[in-house]
């Protein structure tokens, strides 16, 4: 069982109809233009294990409050801008009751503004991986220059881009987690109870 996600319901639809003219092999869609009964049927259409649909295409706003954690196989047909956007698709598979490793799959064009995208999350930001956490303050502290590589990037620009990107995930982690530390001893502090232990 495989999962596609792309941006746009056009984008699923044109590549059902390429996989089933091409290929044969037995594909639904599941975008925003259905109704809930179509979708609910698509769904239960790949999720049949004998006579079911092997591949599902998603568009973006298709696949949200969807759990297909049954399937193992993600494919991202083209890459959100948003990290969180990025996070919320491989969650689609990622939830309770996925009982193999998640294999993700980005088709990209080299030197295309995909590859730019692609390189960012995976060496960049190690977030197709690993849960990104900060990710809405890293994507607006880089939206500028992740914008102007998406117009037009160099090998040297991209580099050091994905250079800045590590470091600022690096330093968003650390300051998280020295974060969430603090508010874990603010909430173990229990100084009314701590001090009837002492005067015992």
């Amino acid at each position: 069982k495989v999962l596609v996600i792309c941006a746009h319901a056009e984008t699923a639809l044109d590549l059902e109809d390429a996989l089933r003219v091409r290929s044969g092999i037995p594909a639904t869609v599941f975008h925003e233009g259905m109704n809930i009964l179509e979708r609910d049927r698509a769904a239960a259409y790949f999720a049949d294990e004998e006579f079911g649909a092997q591949v599902l295409i998603c568009s973006e706003i298709g696949s949200e409050g969807r759990n297909f954690q049954f399937a193992h196989h993600l494919v991202l047909f083209d890459l959100p801008e948003d990290p969180e956007l990025l996070e919320q698709r491989i969650g689609r598979l990622d939830r309770i009751g996925q009982t193999s490793t998640i294999h993700i799959h980005v088709p990209y064009v080299k030197g295309s503004a995909e590859e730019v995208l692609a390189r960012w999350y995976h060496e960049g930001l190690d977030a197709i991986e690993k849960n990104l956490h900060g990710a809405t303050e890293i994507a607006e502290a880089l939206h500028e220059d992740l914008a102007a590589l998406l117009v037009k990037a160099s090998p040297a620009k991209l580099k050091s881009f994905l250079q800045k990107s590590q470091a600022l995930r690096q330093q968003v982690t650390t300051k998280l987690e020295r974060g969430h530390d603090r508010l874990l001893e603010l909430n173990s502090s229990k100084p009314e109870q701590a001090e009837a232990i002492i005067s015992a």
